[in-house]
């Protein structure tokens, strides 16, 4: 219990320090300033290990190839996470889905090395209706966080599909929620917690846990 306790109170401050921005077109320099998504990955990843989860769907694959060693932080690079290849990491059952077909193929590409993670080209929300099986992490990161687009309703609905597929022990990450008022979790925050989730840290992305 110790353990899981400092795990969750190191998540708590993941978010220390970071900044947060209301508008959602962000400049070259206000992307750099941004916090970085490594940190909050490995974050969901030990909390992860230490419930015992098995399995983990990612709506929204990586969308750019890491050309480096997973231990290193190259701002640039790293603005959008390489979350495939993080998730692929833990030897758990990796389902990666996205719309977009060269985001596939380079998610494809750059875990092929792992035989736990399977890359598919689909609908978020339609796989996510049709999957079978246990979720024991669910991270969201499909829709860009764009003016006059349903970003933040989709990602509500995604949860909302996948709701009755979620472990009882399960944990919820949501990507770009620094931007825009609370971006793709904008909607989707104030469920979970009505919903009985501890939201552990909200930043660049969301850690959401319902122990």
């Amino acid at each position: 219990m110790n353990d899981m306790q400092n795990i969750i109170d190191k998540i708590r401050n993941l978010n220390r320090g970071e900044k947060i921005f209301n508008h959602t077109a962000l400049s070259f320099e206000e992307q750099m300033e941004r916090g970085k998504p490594k940190a909050y990955l490995e974050a969901a990843i030990e909390l992860f290990s230490a419930l015992g989860g098995r399995t983990i769907v990612e709506i929204g694959c990586m969308r750019q190839p890491m050309n480096h060693p997973i231990s290193e932080l190259h701002p640039v690079c790293c603005n959008d996470g390489h979350s495939t290849y993080f998730w692929c990491t833990t030897g758990a059952q990796v389902f990666s889905v996205d719309i977009d077909s060269k985001a596939v193929k380079i998610a494809k590409k750059s875990v092929r090395e792992f035989k736990n993670g399977k890359v598919l080209c689909d609908d978020g929300l339609k796989y996510l209706k049709k999957f079978k099986g246990k979720i024991d992490l669910l991270f969201l990161d499909a829709w860009d966080v764009l003016p006059g687009t349903q970003y933040a309703e989709n990602h509500l609905l995604a949860y909302l599909a996948a709701k009755d597929k979620l472990g009882d022990r399960n944990i919820i990450s949501i990507d770009d929620t620094d931007i825009g008022q609370g971006g793709k979790g904008r909607l989707l925050l104030p469920v979970l917690r009505a919903e009985g989730y501890d939201i552990l840290v909200s930043g660049r992305q969301t850690i959401a846990l319902k122990n």
